[in-house]
């Protein structure tokens, strides 16, 4: 194994390291386009559940197990790059405002749209639930006065759903302010230098997936995944660490460098791992016990996403670490447009659920559905001080297209608002 984490010799040699204590200054777009990227594949995940026979909101008359196999591979990195990229985007944010500012802004950018969203845009989403479970409402609007009335789902049906990304990003920005603190001091940027000038050594860098394998083998078996927040320990520790990653690796020019350097050796690997983790899936390919697979399973499972996390943003910053008018729309857009996406999807699949035409058909429509709908709501969205506040958004019309303060993504780049806040 450690063979094979090794750096292989015909990779080119590495540049000079990093003069130390060099934090990342230079905007990063490799990094806005990861997270566009990102959403694009939200929308495709949220389109496959409702073809997959894996448990969701409504379901087509006809599944695909095929599908699964896809879903599988999108599933173990997509939130893992989230939380990452979120990480690196609260470094930058924490570079253009005081700490107060910063947890004052997460709270509205954070916390408002969350509660809109549970009594407004998520609700949709359980009444569909509700209605297809066999209850009767005269009417959505008589439903949805139960929101307010019943409590929190499962048994209420007050829930967050989709939006439960919001509430772990809003708690790892706030409670890890004192660490976010030391780790920009001096003694925090000397220790993240030396961590990263260790990881520039063959095969170290492929040590970062274990605090996340230790947390898993302790905790998953006591706390299975729930995305309540409060009882979700395993999943918020996971998640967590990698929000930490993306602080510690955003926020350094020699770690975002060094996986720059090192892309194509971490795609050889991600490539690899790729193989184990469907061998593993598939009975009678390789000759372990269902115990041991499964220990084996979760492993080859978190480093994959690790890896693939690595490998992704070393890549972004090689060939997409640019600016274009597509991606100074999409930085303003992405947000709303995910607040919005899931409602969408579940109700065109329930208003579908009748229409059975062939899956090659039924996908991209149901895909296409989505992303037309959420970008006509984002056109609505935008065009008032009102919904632009509810949604998470610049109060201004005219702010600057990368001020995305709002999940953990927000200027990659320096400030240069004449305001700019002092650093503490």
């Amino acid at each position: 194994m450690a063979e094979a984490l090794s750096r292989p010799a015909d990779f080119p040699a590495e540049a000079a390291p990093a003069p130390p204590l060099a934090p990342s200054i230079r905007r990063e777009y490799g990094l806005d386009w990861l997270r566009v990227i990102a959403f694009l594949i939200l929308i495709g995940y949220h389109t496959g559940m409702y073809f997959v026979p894996w448990p969701w909101m409504v379901k087509n008359r006809v599944t695909s197990q095929w599908l699964t196999w896809v879903m599988t591979f999108f599933n173990l990195w997509r939130l893992p790059l989230l939380f990452f990229i979120s990480g690196a985007g609260t470094w930058f944010n924490l570079r253009r405002r005081g700490y107060g500012s910063f947890a004052r802004e997460r709270l509205r950018r954070l916390g408002l749209p969350l509660v809109f969203g549970m009594f407004v845009i998520v609700a949709p989403q359980v009444w569909v639930m509700r209605v297809l479970a066999g209850r009767h409402y005269a009417s959505y609007f008589e439903f949805w006065g139960t929101v307010f009335t019943t409590g929190a789902y499962p048994r209420g049906n007050l829930s967050w759903m989709h939006l439960w990304f919001l509430p772990y990003i809003l708690t790892y920005s706030l409670v890890g302010l004192p660490l976010f603190a030391w780790l920009r001091g001096p003694v925090g940027r000397r220790a993240v230098d030396g961590f990263a000038k260790l990881c520039e050594r063959p095969g170290v860098i492929y040590l970062l997936s274990l605090p996340a394998g230790f947390a898993a083998s302790l905790l998953m078996p006591h706390w299975p995944r729930t995305d309540n927040l409060f009882s979700d320990w395993a999943y918020f520790t996971h998640w967590g660490l990698f929000f930490f990653w993306g602080f510690v690796i955003g926020g350094s020019e020699r770690f975002l460098a060094l996986v720059e350097r090192r892309r194509r050796e971490l795609l050889c690997v991600a490539a690899a791992l790729g193989v184990l983790l469907y061998a593993f899936r598939i009975d009678g390919v390789l000759p372990f016990d269902a115990l041991a697979r499964g220990w084996i399973t979760g492993a080859v499972d978190i480093n994959f996403g690790m890896v693939m996390v690595l490998m992704l943003v070393g890549w972004a910053r090689a060939k997409f670490n640019r600016l274009s008018p597509a991606l100074t729309w999409a930085n303003t857009a992405v947000y709303p447009l995910y607040v919005v996406h899931q409602t969408i999807t579940v109700l065109l699949g329930y208003w579908w659920l009748g229409w059975n035409p062939p899956f090659a058909v039924k996908f991209p429509m149901l895909f296409a559905g989505t992303f037309v709908g959420s970008w006509l709501a984002y056109e609505l969205v935008r065009r008032t001080w009102v919904t632009r506040m509810l949604f998470g958004m610049s109060m201004l019309p005219d702010a600057p297209q990368a001020d995305l303060g709002s999940i953990g993504w927000s200027g990659w780049g320096k400030s240069r608002r004449r305001d700019r806040k002092p650093e503490h």
